[in-house]
């Protein structure tokens, strides 16, 4: 009696197909270099992986918010330094003025040179733009903040942008408090301040830079009636100020900055240690599922003639 011939193709097409199986598994964990290569291989890792995809991928938005925030702080830092210096500079020639008692035609028409460039300059910084948004207009970033006059026209809304989860920064500022200006007539203080120096100069009359007074309110406090030197350094000390307020954000922004790098490279070797494949122990597990396939092979080749009757004695 034969061993049916049909025992042997079902016993060799069962474990052929398990042996396949692990053969095609193990080569695709090499060629991919991944040990999960779907979901229902490791249901659990799969969805940490996930999981922790998906952080990393919010950990890239923040990047790419803080490149363009650091870039927007750069500009907006550098051009309130700008005001600042060119008020100081200012500041030193209105001292010299209100010490003055009188001016010849010829240092009057210098003086009031330098006071209109000098007004016109920080005007200029103040309508800074990147790209085709203008800095310190808030929201209303398609326009000039600051009028040829001097007032203030623009948004106190702000644009921001989140760098981490709960924390937005400024794209765009209140020009409102950033750059001083007067409530009480809705131009920069500084602006202002030199406008009236300059109406002087006209006039001839410098002894009203001692009488002249300007009502002042910066950033919600009512300084009153107050000279022209006081009224200017409310406004410079404004500016000051939120200058300083952007080196804040600033450093607030390179220290999230280390701080995402760093968690990310935690998330990507968390990743890497639950979906890569351990290569040295695939190649051990490929080299034993095929030795095991030839030895089905050889035990199928060997065995599919044998009879019952090379057994009875």
């Amino acid at each position: 009696m034969r061993i049916p011939d049909i025992a042997f193709f079902d016993t060799f097409n069962k474990y052929d197909k398990i042996k396949e199986k692990d053969l095609q598994r193990f080569t695709e964990e090499l060629a991919s270099g991944k040990k999960i290569l779907k979901p229902s291989d490791n249901t659990v890792d799969s969805v940490r992986t996930l999981r922790l995809k998906n952080l990393s991928d919010d950990l890239e938005v923040y990047s790419r918010n803080m490149s363009m925030v650091r870039s927007t702080l750069d500009i907006a830092e550098s051009t309130l330094g700008s005001i600042v210096d060119t008020g100081q500079e200012t500041r030193v020639e209105i001292i010299r003025l209100l010490n003055t008692g009188v001016l010849d035609s010829e240092d009057a028409e210098v003086l009031r040179d330098f006071f209109q460039s000098m007004r016109d300059y920080i005007v200029n910084q103040a309508n800074v733009q990147v790209g085709d948004t203008s800095l310190f207009g808030g929201v209303k970033s398609q326009v000039n903040p600051i009028a040829s006059d001097g007032s203030y026209q623009g948004e106190t809304v702000e644009t921001t942008v989140p760098v981490s989860k709960g924390v937005e920064l400024n794209t765009t500022f209140n020009g409102k408090n950033y750059l001083g200006v007067n409530e009480n007539s809705n131009k920069m203080a500084m602006v202002e301040a030199i406008d009236k120096i300059i109406e002087i100069i006209d006039s001839g009359d410098l002894t009203r830079l001692h009488s002249e007074k300007i009502n002042v309110t910066v950033n919600g406090e009512a300084y009153g009636n107050i000279s022209i030197l006081e009224a200017f350094d409310k406004g410079l000390d404004a500016v000051m100020q939120y200058r300083s307020k952007i080196g804040s954000q600033i450093n607030v922004i390179d220290n999230l900055k280390q701080q995402n790098e760093t968690i990310k490279v935690n998330y990507n070797e968390l990743i890497s240690a639950l979906e890569d494949t351990d290569y040295a122990g695939t190649i051990s597990n490929l080299e034993k599922a095929r030795t095991a396939y030839e030895a089905l092979l050889a035990s199928i080749s060997q065995n599919k003639d044998i009879s019952l009757l090379n057994f009875m004695k």
